[in-house]
């Protein structure tokens, strides 16, 4: 087998920020899918996008995006035993999030082939940060590959420094920054927002937001550069159509557009590997059939065996080719929207005998076989004979194009006289159910009949309840639950709930409720962070669970999910601006936010509980931080709504997640994610300002609770004491092998960590412990003074004096003519190893060697010799 010639790798560059990006495709992963290097300064990334066909059953888009940290990209060997690269960290999993959030919308709908993009961090120069780098690697990937994506997006981070704001800010600009923004977007709408923020007002955010989308335009002009140089074919499969498909049905019904039912015959199943036969068509049009077309196909080759539709050679000698009957079938077929019965495999061998790249787009053509799925959950059997014998139609001939396209229009005449109406009646009840709540009515109840009475498929209902409760919210301002637009569900607070923790706050807001424990540790509980990142610890950390029952599900608990991380650092980043500094309060903080009841907003019931759980547990934030979420219904035309504080149900049926968390001075984060293809200024500006108001509100129900950070801590919490000693006596604490340090923190029950700039924490429950060890440090590490006063331990005793330990592990002399007033004929007949005696500092040597007197104590005390 003969190679394919190495392609030429090409260069492509702009300018960003003050610095070169460099997208280079064709010298790495040549058999990917789309595949190449981005260069921001000594950051360089390798996108690759890849594809597979989709897997049998599938009711989503499987698409995957892993961002891989390599240790040699920074320089570094992994740590630990193992010594590679294993689980992705945090970082990695916010870093591929926010390249998925953005990416995920622009796929076509119904598109469900595996993709996978693979974002491989080469190297990194710890400045230019490599996640908005890895987004711009895997959209033009994406875009150079036959993948169908609706791109180029690019992102960059958005900074502001000294009231300037900055494109892509350094690692050390973004320690002077007021803000850390992400934006990520096409070439006309914004697809995500990411941020952090030092109170900065919503205009200022709203202007970031919008300069970072303009900042991004020639990151796009450079794509769609390298797709016009190497860019691949876009390869669009067979999109079966969706549950959509049946209300398109219903409205070309009601509006008596021409429908066309086409048929096939073939001699396989595989349009590449067997040959069209025969096509028919049949034009529906209000209620009945109005138009009739046939004919034989001759593959030009011989029809092998006995099939089942019975058709010979000698049927097809003199018939049209399939490129022939092909072009007549879409000359007859005109506007006419396609139906067929399974109709994939009858377009598959239509596009097939084009032989000209031809393909039938999503949209244009229906499918009897899922309108009767949806339409008719109860059917024992969807085949078209069996429909036939379900429905009364006649099909006098099966496996013959004609006759099972006439049995096909026949169906879809029984279906356009029974479903349109059953539909429209639906649409009706769901309008009076949502309309209900305003009443006092029981929604749920009235929503659960008219699916009975309906008698349509799980996902029918839950898409007409979708279209319908959006046409209420735009025309009628009702929300399904039947609050006003800007309304917030009932709110109550709890504090102190948990008896032992440290700090404990339980935030709810409808249904949702977010139970947040605070704990204090000392600083060896700092979190040490062993990646690619120039962090290399954190001292505040959030960490958000979503266990299963919240939703009344049960589910495999397989550690936190990468939503899980990702909700959990949007709350912790929200409260990081208020947080009072290392030398203010010296404790590493950990929340731990449990979602015990979900429909909406957790991650923002978080932020609340968060904040209500610090305060409980006495730790002196700035300011309190609440958030809200808000959601959007749009239409093509313009017009828009924002919604606060969504529901679960309003975030799947909605255009938007936008989550903005703060203070009442101002944003500490935001979280935007779009799911259409991209919202207006209009829309972000209204959502910012609607969010500050239900902020604001929020705040003033946990002020009623908890107006402050309480004065004392929790009687379980660690007290910890600082105290600084002198470096050089570091080593008289730790003791050799580190046995001195061990025994003071056995012995006193405390924790104990010194800095090499000598200073030392003393962390314990008990303030009397804490005593302990302090006293016992300060003995360790006090310096002799000339003069001073000792009671210390006869250690040794040799010929000419007795050595005196005054300090631990401090011994001086005291010559024999020094041990008393009057004169010592032995040291023994004074003192023995053991005794307890009072000494003066005398000397203190060039070598450090002390000399004491027992003499001059006795004088300055004038005290007798100790019996």
């Amino acid at each position: 087998m003969k190679e394919e010639p190495i392609p030429v790798s090409q260069t492509f560059e702009t300018q960003l920020g003050g610095r070169t990006l460099t997208i280079e495709t064709g010298k790495l992963a040549r058999l990917a899918g789309g595949s190449v290097t981005v260069r921001y300064g000594d950051t360089m990334v390798l996108g690759t996008a890849n594809r597979s066909e989709p897997r049998p059953g599938l009711d989503f888009f499987p698409l995957t995006v892993d961002f891989e940290e390599r240790m040699y990209a920074a320089g570094k060997i992994p740590g630990g035993f193992i010594k590679r690269e294993a689980r992705p960290s945090e970082n990695a999993i916010l870093a591929a999030r926010q390249t998925d959030r953005p990416i995920r919308p622009l796929f076509p709908e119904g598109y469900k082939d595996d993709v996978q993009l693979v974002i491989t961090v080469l190297s990194t120069d710890q400045e230019n940060l490599p996640d908005v780098v890895g987004t711009i690697a895997a959209s033009a990937a994406l875009t150079i590959s036959e993948i169908p994506f609706n791109g180029p997006i690019a992102s960059v981070r958005v900074g502001r420094i000294d009231g300037e704001f900055v494109v892509n800010p350094t690692f050390s600009q973004l320690k002077d920054s007021e803000l850390d923004l992400i934006v990520a977007g096409t070439r006309d709408a914004i697809m995500m927002v990411e941020a952090g923020a030092n109170l900065q007002p919503e205009d200022v955010m709203a202007e970031a937001i919008l300069f970072g989308h303009r900042a991004i335009q020639p990151i796009i002009d450079l794509q769609l550069e390298i797709q016009k140089a190497v860019g691949k074919p876009k390869r669009l499969p067979y999109i079966e159509p969706s549950t959509s498909s049946v209300v398109d049905f219903a409205t070309a019904t009601d509006a008596k557009r021409e429908l066309v039912v086409i048929d096939t015959e073939t001699t396989g199943t595989d349009p590449k590997m067997s040959d069209l036969v025969e096509v028919a068509a049949v034009k529906v049009k209000g209620t009945k059939i109005v138009d009739r077309w046939s004919t034989f196909v001759n593959p030009g080759r011989p029809i092998v065996g006995n099939q089942m539709h019975g058709i010979t050679d000698k049927d097809v000698k003199g018939a049209p080719s399939p490129k022939e009957a092909a072009d007549k079938l879409l000359a007859f077929v005109g506007d006419g929207l396609i139906v067929g019965h399974n109709v994939g495999f009858d377009l598959g061998f239509i596009e097939e005998a084009k032989d000209d790249g031809f393909r039938f787009q999503p949209g244009s053509y229906l499918d009897t076989l899922v309108i009767a799925r949806e339409g008719y959950p109860g059917a024992e059997s969807y085949k078209l004979p069996d429909l036939a014998r379900f429905f009364g139609v006649e099909l006098t001939q099966s496996h013959r194009a004609l006759p099972d396209a006439e049995a096909t229009a026949n169906l879809l005449l029984w279906f356009a006289n029974d479903l349109p109406g059953r539909i429209s009646a639906l649409r009706d009840s769901i309008a009076e159910a949502v309309r209900a709540n305003r009443n006092g009515g029981d929604t749920t109840k009235l929503l659960e009949t008219a699916r009975r009475q309906a008698r349509v498929s799980k996902n029918l209902f839950s898409l007409i309840q979708k279209k319908t409760v959006r046409r209420i919210v735009l025309d009628e301002g009702i929300r399904i639950d039947g609050r006003g637009l800007a309304e917030i569900r009932p709110i109550t607070v709890e504090v102190g709930l948990i008896p032992r923790a440290h700090g404990s706050g339980l935030f709810t807001r409808g249904e949702t409720q977010a139970l947040t424990v605070a704990t204090l540790g000392s600083s060896s509980d700092v979190q040490r962070i062993d990646t690619i990142s120039p962090e290399t610890e954190k001292r505040y950390l959030h960490h958000y669970n979503f266990p299963p029952y919240s939703t009344g599900e049960n589910k495999m608990m397989r550690g936190p999910s990468r939503r899980d991380i990702g909700h959990g650092h949007l709350a912790e980043r929200a409260l990081v601006p208020v947080l009072p500094s290392h030398d203010e309060f010296p404790y590493v903080i950990r929340l731990v936010s449990e979602c015990v009841t979900s429909n909406g907003s957790t991650s923002m019931a978080s932020t609340c509980g968060s904040t209500l759980a610090l305060m409980d547990a006495g730790v002196p934030i700035k300011a309190p931080v609440a958030g809200a979420a808000m959601g959007l219904i749009s239409e093509p035309d313009g017009r828009f709504v924002v919604l606060t504080d969504i529901l679960g149900k309003e975030d799947s049926i909605g255009d938007m997640d936008f989550k903005v968390t703060g203070t009442r001075d101002g944003v500490t984060a935001l979280q935007m994610d779009i799911k259409v293809q991209g919202i207006s200024e209009a829309i972000i500006r209204d959502g910012l300002a609607q969010a500050k108001t239900a902020r604001l509100a929020i705040l003033d129900k946990m002020a009623e609770v908890l107006p402050e950070a309480r004065a004392d801590m929790s009687d379980f919490a660690p007290r910890i004491i600082t105290i600084k000693i002198n470096p050089e006596k570091i080593r008289e604490i730790i003791g050799k092998g580190g046995s001195m340090i061990r025994k003071i923190q056995e012995e006193t029950q405390t924790e104990i960590n010194v800095e090499d700039d000598g200073t030392v924490e003393i962390a314990a429950v008990s303030g009397e412990n804490s005593r302990k060890a302090i006293q016992w440090i300060e003995s360790l590490t006090r310096e002799v003074e000339i003069g001073a006063l000792y009671l210390g331990k006869v250690t040794r005793i040799m010929g000419f004096g007795a050595f005196v330990e005054i300090l631990p592990g401090k011994e001086g002399l005291v010559r024999i003519g020094e041990l008393a007033d009057y004169h010592v004929q032995t040291v023994e007949d004074v003192v023995s190893v053991g005794d307890e005696v009072m000494v003066v500092v005398t000397e203190v040597d060039r070598q450090g060697r002390v000399n004491l007197s027992r003499k001059a104590a006795m004088q300055r005390h004038l005290a007798k010799e100790p019996v």
